[in-house]
């Protein structure tokens, strides 16, 4: 017993060692450095204080490969929770505030939605469907659906993934948490709220210059602006690099066909139980929003987060935790 804890620790220690030697070459040779190296360390973050691991499964289909983060030791006493990013970079970056906490209560599962960090398909389907069928197939994969389902943690873009995961697989999706997501937002809806914004509302989901990040996090955040308009250009550059550069005309197909799209004309209900969760200040999908999606779902409770604007994962990580927590684990 004690020598395969021992071969557990050696093989954990072992792969830390290696990732941490892998990004740091790549690091050094190859510009942006500054970027690559927090990107580094959220690796190593992930990996030593919140046990988690990188797997890469490669999807039935032979055209998709998604990348996730699992927890290092899944415990049969806990439930399996599943988070779905938004757009904004890569799972790692949108997480970082929440991952600790939640891995002491669940089985984590974070992948890298398609065209996301280091998932990615050959299929020239764009729609939120190809990217709910690209986790569930992944999950299917690593075996985490097998003698139960799972829950499924969802912010923003994510929230329309995991809602269609729930309608095509309510067996395999138990409890749902939708956070500031604009699910069953009709055509009309849409365009309302892209001429709040001006311009492309895709080109600013997808920023190509500094002034565009910069827009975004202010459209996205409530509190801590500040910081944006202290930091220099060429790190929002690099940034934007990192994440959007080697797949930008990908995501930004998958913005247009999330905008563009028309909607059913009545918005599939679903059986899960779910949590609803709003900031009040958000600017990219109004509270009226939640309150509306909450109506329209019989089995769902909305949660209010003051002062705080469509970022809830960043400027309220604790009580979003609290929230998501206590909803999942109750019986």
């Amino acid at each position: 017993m004690a020598s395969m804890k021992l071969v557990h620790l050696f093989r954990r220690y072992l792969l830390i060692a290696l990732t941490l030697f892998q990004s740091l070459i790549s690091c050094f040779f190859d510009f942006p450095i500054l970027i690559k190296l927090a990107d580094s360390f959220l690796s190593l973050y992930f990996l030593i204080f919140c046990d988690l691991r990188p797997v890469t499964v490669d999807l039935d289909d032979g055209e998709t490969t998604v990348h996730f983060w699992i927890s290092g030791h899944r415990r049969i006493s806990r439930p399996n929770l599943v988070m779905l990013h938004g757009y904004g970079g890569n799972s790692k970056w949108q997480f970082v505030h929440q991952v600790s906490d939640l891995s002491k209560s669940f089985n984590i599962f974070i992948p890298d939605l398609v065209f996301f960090g280091k998932s990615y398909s050959k299929n020239s389907d764009r729609s939120v469907e190809i990217q709910a069928r690209s986790v569930a197939g992944g999950l299917k994969k690593l075996g985490c659906v097998e003698g139960g389902g799972v829950s499924v943690y969802s912010i923003s873009y994510g929230g329309f993934v995991a809602y269609k995961m729930a309608e095509i697989w309510p067996e395999m999706v138990e409890k749902l948490v939708i956070v500031s997501s604009g699910v069953g937002f009709t055509q009309q809806q849409k365009t309302a709220e892209m001429k709040k914004h001006g311009g492309d509302c895709s080109e600013i989901l997808v920023p190509k210059t500094p002034m565009d990040l910069r827009m975004l996090i202010k459209i996205s955040m409530h509190t801590g602006l500040t910081f944006v308009d202290w930091l220099p250009d060429f790190i929002l550059s690099q940034f934007i690099a990192v994440m959007y550069e080697k797949n930008r005309q990908e995501l930004l197909e998958l913005a247009k066909n999330l905008l563009e799209r028309e909607e059913e004309p009545e918005l599939p209900v679903i059986s899960q139980k779910t949590l609803i969760v709003w900031g009040d200040k958000d600017k990219v999908f109004p509270l009226e929003h939640g309150y509306r999606l909450q109506r329209r779902l019989q089995s769902s409770r909305l949660e209010i987060i003051q002062e705080s604007g469509h970022a809830v994962n960043v400027e309220a990580p604790t009580t979003l935790n609290n929230l998501i927590t206590e909803f999942v684990l109750s019986v």
